[in-house]
């Protein structure tokens, strides 16, 4: 699975309103709750607190991709937020946050679930990506960057 199959326009937010960590994963826990297949937006939130608590998900060049399998989520979804302000997200590279992309799991999901953190991290591992991502005017702008960005890594 691509983000861009795992995303859509209701879930994504170009305009973050928390200033940290966890209120950044509540708000597009919300977003799933609001537009998506997550039932229990507080167990869910618990979740992934959980996991940030292991090791941050701060993968650093000013990208955090928060995950986590749980009972609280029926299948596998994205949701994406940008901070303009930017978050302190216990970054490896200490560098405050303004991508937010949260993989929402089902139980189970194991293999679908790795593999798309793992396309996410290999998507914003590239400038040209993060950039495009910023600079969306839209929802629709961002998630056509996205759907851009993997055709070309598709094509190479």
């Amino acid at each position: 699975m691509e983000l861009s199959e795992a995303l859509n326009v209701s879930r994504i937010t170009l305009d973050l309103q928390s200033g940290d960590k966890q209120a950044a994963i509540r708000e597009l826990a919300q977003l799933a709750g609001d537009h998506g297949p997550l039932a229990d937006v507080a167990g869910y939130v618990e979740s992934v607190i959980e996991r940030e608590f292991l090791l941050s998900t701060g993968v650093g060049r000013g990208v955090a991709i928060p995950h986590a399998q749980s009972g609280a989520a029926t299948g596998l979804s994205c949701c994406l937020g940008v901070s303009r302000a930017g978050i302190d997200f216990e970054s490896i590279d200490d560098e405050p946050v303004h991508i937010v992309c949260m993989i929402v799991a089902e139980e189970g999901s194991d293999a679908a679930y790795l593999l798309l953190l793992s396309r996410i991290s290999r998507l914003f591992a590239q400038r040209h990506v993060r950039q495009q991502v910023l600079r969306a005017a839209s929802p629709e702008d961002l998630l056509a960057a996205i759907r851009a960005a993997e055709a070309a890594d598709l094509a190479d």
